[in-house]
């Protein structure tokens, strides 16, 4: 079907624009756009067998002349043998293009010019030796030929040149903004894997406690189905262990390990965040403006893991402006001193709902949420500032600081030595 829409535009506009043209050798005899037009479709619709799409704009374009010069002239007669001459054109360029080009499996622009002299000039040749016979094609008369045909060439070329560039840059635009969603996506999955690493620590805690629980109970007089339970305990917390270390090198064999780049700049990193978070304003449908300075250029190394510690905030930024509020939220990055230590401070800042004073102890607890579904009743499980607090500490041996007020703003201040970056 695609190929069909494609054969049928070439035709439409190869028949219009043969009402583009001039006269020369004869009255009968043109030189029209249509045959600039027909090369650049052969080389975007390069999927189409040219003997196919010649023979169908062989028929449509000499058909459509016809008929215009029927209408101006009232002779059909006249009209059919000034047109039907095309016929001979396209259906010779259309398979010397498919020999010389089409087939040819070594493509480049060099052959596709040469191909489109040979196939006009000869075409064109042809034509004029059907309508006044082999000897009125002279030396003379073909070098004229070869002379218009390298001219529309080059015009073809240009066109073709210029729609590939677009092309390119299209395709180009496409693959950064795809790079850039599978950046966040790895950064999301690679802070998921260190929440679960943490949590194997604490589930083997409980498993040795639930073990040490029942050889307790083995060398006390407990009843034996409370021997039976507290090893059952044991066994199923190690199972569940052993489920998160699957999961664990599954992500990071099968997927975190393909897209693993080793170092990135903070302005490629904060674009990448840049074009995340617009996505994610323009998913909710918040009038939100997200705006970005940063002041200091440097190679982060972990930068998956400062890509979770800024997007959790940013994120949790977004859903504290209410829908109907015309929000704004900042991203800066900042380099400063304090006691001979240097420091990168991450300041984001939003006009949202702020925190509640009395949250301001908890917020980096465990299970704290304030995104709360009324219709669904469901609740965010509350722990990307836990997440933050704890990659901010013990990945970057930094520190974060909080200051809000209720209905009005919240910033939050994320400081990291210097030395963690230079020192990567």
């Amino acid at each position: 079907m695609k190929k069909i829409k494609q054969a049928l535009i070439t035709a439409g506009c190869v028949s219009i624009g043969s009402q583009l043209y001039i006269n020369v050798f004869s009255d009968d005899f043109i030189i029209a756009l249509a045959v600039v037009i027909f090369g650049i479709c052969l080389h975007i619709f390069d999927e189409i067998n040219p003997i196919k799409l010649s023979i169908l704009t062989g028929i449509c374009s000499p058909f459509f002349r016809c008929i215009v010069l029927w209408l101006n002239s009232g002779d059909w007669n006249e009209s059919a043998e000034a047109a039907l001459p095309d016929i001979i054109f396209y259906f010779c360029f259309g398979v010397m293009f498919y020999c010389m080009y089409y087939k040819n499996l070594q493509k480049n622009y060099t052959l596709f010019w040469t191909t489109l002299v040979i196939c006009d000039a000869i075409s064109n040749a042809t034509e004029l030796t059907f309508m006044n016979g082999i000897t009125y094609v002279n030396p003379t008369v073909l070098g004229m030929l070869f002379m218009i045909a390298m001219v529309r060439a080059v015009m073809i070329l240009m066109v073709c040149l210029a729609v590939d560039s677009y092309k390119y840059l299209l395709t180009k635009e496409e693959h950064e903004l795809r790079y850039k969603k599978l950046m966040v996506m790895a950064s999301v999955f690679d802070s998921e894997v260190y929440f679960m690493k943490k949590g194997i620590v604490e589930i083997e805690d409980v498993m040795k406690k639930a073990f040490l629980l029942y050889n307790k109970m083995d060398n006390d007089d407990f009843p034996e189905e409370l021997h039976v339970l507290t090893l059952d305990i044991a066994k199923d917390v190690h199972e569940i262990k052993k489920g998160y270390i699957r999961v664990i090198k599954g992500l990071q064999d099968n997927f975190l390990s393909d897209i693993k780049i080793t170092s990135l700049s903070i302005r490629d990193l904060v674009n990448i965040l840049e074009t995340d978070v617009e996505d994610l304003i323009k998913h909710k449908d918040k009038q939100i403006e997200f705006v970005t300075k940063v002041h200091e250029d440097f190679i982060v190394k972990e930068h998956y893991i400062l890509m979770s510690v800024l997007r959790n905030i940013v994120v949790n930024a977004i859903d504290a402006i209410p829908n109907e509020k015309k929000g704004i939220i900042k991203l800066e990055l900042f380099k400063e001193k304090n006691e001979d230590v240097e420091f990168y401070k991450f300041r984001i800042t939003d006009n949202g709902s702020g925190i509640r004073k009395e949250d301001m102890d908890i917020i980096f607890a465990p299970g704290y949420s304030t995104k709360f579904d009324e219709t669904t009743g469901d609740i965010n499980r509350g722990i990307g500032l836990t997440l933050v607090k704890d990659l901010v500490h013990e990945e970057f041996k930094g520190s974060i600081v909080v200051e809000s007020q209720e209905n009005a703003y919240t910033k939050f201040d994320v400081f990291i030595p210097v030395t963690c970056f230079e020192g990567n």
